[in-house]
């Protein structure tokens, strides 16, 4: 009698996808990373730091940071007029197009092929963002550097949390108002979901506002 030959055992191999690595276009310039559709997008919000440089050049205008310091903080107290002169000054500086992303563009990003109400879950858990009651302790009335808080799975940093952030997508049909993404400290946990979103005066952007580009 012939010996049975052993089960074929099937073998699953599970692929995560990896993040991007960083890059950039020039020194001081935002860091950027590509995602697997082929857009890039900043890696985090635009800071202080590099608002500087475009203020330095005499594009951008001096803003407030609220006293709450400026260095790696993301850019605070932007109207859109504000963003557009920056993004028009790295797209000369650099030779490539920078812009606001869309709405669509921007929950893609935070997203990062998830289907959760934030990239991580269901639920807002404690380390994850900086809003209002979203971390154990005293409640925190400000910005936090970024990258303060783990990057997502695309390796983009505060999709949830820490400012509203600007998008190129009208709120209302008159476009009187554009979108913002995305929650800020300021505001309850329901508001840093992936989906969640607001309008804003063009004019607007106060210290629970900034934004990224994205760049092709």
């Amino acid at each position: 009698m012939s010996p049975r030959r052993p089960a074929a055992i099937l073998v699953l191999t599970l692929t995560f996808a990896t993040p991007a690595a960083a890059f950039r276009d020039c020194e001081r310039c935002p860091d950027m990373v590509e995602l697997p559709n082929g857009l890039s997008i900043g890696r985090a919000e635009v800071t202080f730091d590099e608002w500087a440089e475009c203020v330095s050049a005499g594009a951008c205008r001096e803003v407030d940071d609220h006293a709450w310091g400026r260095g790696r903080r993301p850019v605070i107290n932007v109207s859109l007029a504000d963003v557009e002169a920056y993004a028009g000054w790295l797209s000369a500086r650099t030779g490539r197009v920078y812009r606001l992303p869309t709405e669509a563009e921007w929950e893609e990003a935070a997203r990062a092929g998830t289907t959760t109400a934030y990239w991580w879950g269901d639920t807002m858990e404690h380390g994850r963002a900086n809003c209002r009651e979203c971390d154990d302790g005293p409640i925190r009335h400000e910005t936090l550097p970024v990258a303060s808080y783990p990057a997502n799975p695309w390796g983009l940093h505060d999709t949830a949390g820490n400012v509203w952030e600007w998008t190129s997508s009208c709120w209302d049909q008159a476009c009187r108002r554009r979108t913002v993404r995305g929650g800020a400290w300021y505001y309850f946990a329901p508001a840093a979901r992936s989906a969640s979103r607001a309008g804003e005066a063009p004019e607007g952007g106060g210290y629970a506002i900034g934004f990224r580009l994205v760049r092709r």
